[in-house]
């Protein structure tokens, strides 16, 4: 089967898909080398480049490099961070990773292990009980609860309002002296000529008179006459009246026109009021300021007092009762359960 390791993109950028690198090692086998194991002093062309270790007080720098190791080798450094003669199976993990020609030493970890935080066995001394598990059920009687409250009567009392006026103004308390005059309540006229007359249209409306205007316009108008306004409008006729255009001989024509008056009757008539007599009267109430108001407790009823509840005076219940189920009755571990606990040794 044909493979596909790498894509080139139109930009030119390569770009890997399988792992060369694991595959040569996998290819090449797996194999642990140890590079040094603490117990003389080290050869640094057997220990990785850079990787420092110490012995009898001397550090020594590792030259091997990464490209020269081994395919799919492990290189075993003793651990530098536990030297004591009692550990030397603690080794520090080495591998060369990257592509040939470019590889580089990567620590991965080490062969310690350390087993103080293993459990290694657990005992249990239990302590049990019963109890009621959640499909448990309760069969109960509602109680009859008789409540007797006790109570007073609250009333209201007022004080401290004040009432006063709201604008005042002049009104009429008598009226002065009329004068008066004396006029005809009836006359008798006697005729011995005709009255002349005629027809006359009044005018119910003068009309308007002509409104006309001349100016020079401006800006783009400026050598523009501009007229404006309107005609006159006629004046508008009414009803014809008859008037009266001379007088003739009883002998002629037209309406009789009185010659001579006989007073009759007279009376008296007001021609003009007194002065009246004045004096300032309200034009209205304002409250100038708003009363208190408290409620006041009292132990009886009356007029205008309402009864309210201030507390229970007793209460009592009647007719309770639960019946609990036994359909789930659960066994639990109790607080006085002991757990011990066993650890492994490093």
């Amino acid at each position: 089967m044909a493979e596909i390791s790498k894509i080139t993109l139109p930009s030119g950028n390569t770009y890997d898909i399988k792992d060369a690198t694991a595959r040569e090692m996998i290819s090449g086998g797996v194999s642990f080398v140890i590079a040094w194991d603490g117990t003389s002093a080290p050869t640094i062309a057997n220990i990785p480049a850079g990787v420092i270790v110490k012995y009898n007080g001397t550090n020594y720098t590792g030259t091997l490099d990464a490209d020269d190791a081994e395919v799919g080798a492990f290189y075993l450094v003793k651990s530098s961070t536990t030297p004591s003669t009692e550990t030397l199976d603690v080794y520090d993990e080495y591998v060369p990773v990257g592509v040939t020609g470019n590889k580089n030493w990567e620590k991965i970890g080490d062969t310690q292990l350390n087993l103080l935080d293993v459990v290694t066995d657990v005992s249990l001394s239990k302590q049990t009980d019963v109890v009621l598990g959640e499909a448990t059920t309760f069969t109960g009687v509602d109680p009859t609860i008789t409540v007797t409250p006790s109570t007073t009567y609250l009333g209201a009392t007022a004080s401290g309002t004040t009432v006063g006026a709201d604008g005042t103004a002049a009104a009429i308390t008598g009226f002065g002296t009329h004068t008066k005059d004396t006029f005809v309540k009836s006359v008798t006229a006697e005729t011995n000529k005709n009255l002349v007359t005629t027809t006359v249209p009044n005018v119910t409306d003068a009309g308007t008179a002509s409104t006309w205007n001349f100016a020079i316009g401006s800006g783009a108008n400026a050598e523009t006459l501009i007229i404006s306004g309107a005609n006159s409008t006629a004046p508008t006729l009414g009803t014809a009246k008859t008037v009266a255009t001379g007088a003739t001989s009883t002998s002629g024509t037209g309406d009789a026109v009185v010659t001579g008056v006989t007073v009759g009757d007279s009376a008296q008539a007001i021609t003009a009021l007194g002065t009246p007599t004045t004096a300032n009267a309200l034009t209205g109430v304002k409250v100038t300021s708003q009363p208190t108001v408290a409620l006041v407790s009292n132990s009886s009823s009356a007029t205008g007092r309402v009864q309210v509840a201030t507390g229970i005076s007793s209460a009592t219940a009647t007719g309770t009762g639960v019946t609990v189920g036994t359909n789930d009755k659960v066994t639990v571990l109790k607080s006085t359960t002991d757990v011990s606990v066993t650890k492994g040794n490093a």
